[in-house]
């Protein structure tokens, strides 16, 4: 992946992503930040449906979630309103998000995130609902494929305590169900956490905000046709 080009780093929006584009957007945001931190393990993984990534060469399939509640979407388009600097909305934005139990965390350039008021339980909570949702379906997917993971994309800011208790959360579904994936990534704006539910090994990598804020930026444009996976950004 090469995503400092100058394309992605001049790459300014004036609106937000669009209802309809923004889950190719975070699946593609996902994509890029794995290939991003372990190029060897997903240069030939591309994007698919059921699962939502693919490669045939290792026979290894990925879903792929958000951890958010699903009344929070309004919360989501507000933080991406909110990150096209427009000195109007800003005020509105947040109070939106405010509103909704969270609260803007700045960044680099004007840009911020979100991390939630809400408490500790509640964090967990949604995270697990998450991989019971996606849990449901994987033995439908057993059949063209050896090994299935499952990415989870945090879009907002988790708390330290959520943080440091991810792998833990996890590991108390292995004993709700049988039908677990092989494999989890948690994707912050922050880090990336995999976990191995057979081997029970952690590995967490950091990410740098322009890091993170790159990969985010290549993810949507791919989601909007302005670059393909032959480009060299992806490369």
């Amino acid at each position: 992946m090469k995503i400092n080009t100058d394309l992605v780093k001049g790459k300014k929006y004036s609106s937000a992503v669009k209802p309809n584009t923004l889950k190719h957007s975070q699946e593609y945001r996902v994509l890029a930040t794995l290939r991003y931190l372990y190029p060897s393990k997903f240069d030939t993984m591309i994007t698919g449906e059921a699962p939502d990534f693919q490669d045939s060469a290792s026979s290894t399939g990925i879903e792929v979630t958000a951890a958010v509640k699903e009344d929070d979407m309004k919360v989501s388009r507000a933080f991406s309103e909110l990150n096209q600097g427009k000195p109007k909305d800003i005020e509105k934005r947040k109070n939106i998000i405010k509103s909704s139990g969270y609260f803007s965390v700045p960044l680099k350039d004007e840009k911020v995130a979100i991390s939630t008021s809400g408490t500790a339980d509640g964090e967990k909570r949604f995270f697990q609902e998450s991989i019971r949702r996606k849990t449901k379906k994987i033995q439908q997917y057993r059949s063209n494929f050896k090994r299935m993971g499952l990415a989870i994309l945090l879009p907002e800011i988790p708390t330290s305590y959520a943080e440091n208790h991810l792998s833990e959360w996890i590991t108390e579904l292995l004993d709700e169900s049988a039908n677990l994936f092989d494999f989890v990534y948690v994707i912050s704006h922050r880090f990336c956490l995999y976990y191995d539910t057979q081997a029970k090994i952690t590995e967490k990598r950091s990410l740098t905000q322009d890091e993170s804020l790159l990969l985010a930026t290549i993810g949507r444009m791919t989601a909007e046709g302005e670059l393909t996976m032959t480009d060299t950004e992806w490369q």
